[in-house]
């Protein structure tokens, strides 16, 4: 998850190995290896048998060869207007809608590979939801590790260095003026971490609740689909309406904090980022133009 980082979510995760690699070529190179990734990362969560990982196998090239066909051009397309909005400060409200539509585009990665998740979620055993829920916990300890230790300061320069981080990514080196400006925005904005771990854990519930239903009650693809769907449902917007104010909440502040960083961008950084995006544009088409693995 974000933090679902939250985030069973198959080619998303190709997606998302690409853009937080540093060049264009490693986008390609991650999205072409997303055989092995992906099946790298299930394995890690689930423990995959033989039999999932046939099912693994036989379901990868149509969908790889879908989500160039469908999902890429509409990523790329996606880049291109934020790119063009980079000519000057994003306003808050085109910044809300691109965390929208970057939300948008994932869910209709997952639902391209619905019907797949849905087999490979009917053949799960016990054994390996037990496996599930000792990953989630070992990952929580260290999200508490990363982001609940120390006092209310030292979290906050811990998330203001990270965001930096990203930052200058994009934009190369920022001045020490605009680190403070950044953190004053990050102070400002950030949602309280104890909040989105509590968020995290509910989601990561949720997962484990839906799977063992899905397990112990043996329902037919059709029904399975419709229980991923309602879980997919429930993680994006919450179950309660407390839960549901609080992911709006994440959509506005994450909104919020894109448009003031770029706020403090000068001509050069703002040069720098659109080149970055450009870049990516251009992965991105020359991905879906390829020809997927037979």
């Amino acid at each position: 998850m974000t933090t679902l980082k939250d985030r069973l979510l198959l080619l998303l995760l190709t997606i998302w190995v690409g853009f937080v690699l540093s060049s264009c070529s490693s986008i390609q190179l991650a999205y072409n290896q997303s055989d092995y990734l992906l099946k790298w990362w299930l394995d890690d969560y689930i423990n995959l048998t033989d039999e999932q990982e046939k099912i693994f196998d036989q379901a990868l090239p149509l969908l790889t060869k879908k989500h160039r066909q469908e999902e890429l051009p509409k990523s790329r397309q996606g880049l291109q207007q934020i790119r063009h909005k980079l000519d000057q400060a994003i306003s808050e409200e085109d910044a809300i809608l691109v965390v929208q539509k970057v939300k948008f585009l994932s869910k209709e990665s997952i639902y391209l590979a619905q019907d797949d998740l849905a087999k490979l979620a009917v053949t799960l055993q016990p054994k390996q939801l037990v496996h599930l829920e000792n990953t989630f916990n070992k990952l929580n300890k260290k999200f508490q590790s990363d982001y609940l230790k120390g006092s209310p300061e030292d979290r906050l320069n811990k998330r203001v260095e990270k965001i930096i981080e990203r930052t200058e990514s994009f934009s190369g080196d920022l001045s020490k003026s605009q680190k403070l400006q950044l953190k004053e925005i990050a102070k400002e904005n950030l949602l309280d971490m104890q909040l989105v771990y509590e968020a995290r854990l509910y989601k990561q519930q949720l997962i484990l609740n839906s799977l063992r239903k899905i397990s112990s009650e043996q329902p037919s693809i059709v029904q399975t689909k419709a229980i991923l769907t309602q879980l997919f449902n429930d993680i994006e917007f919450g179950t309660t309406p407390e839960q549901k104010e609080f992911e709006k909440k994440r959509d506005v502040r994450s909104g919020i904090i894109l448009a003031k960083t770029t706020a403090l961008f000068n001509q050069s950084q703002r040069k720098k980022t659109q080149e970055k995006i450009k870049s990516w544009e251009d992965d991105l088409q020359v991905l879906a133009q390829q020809k997927a693995k037979d």
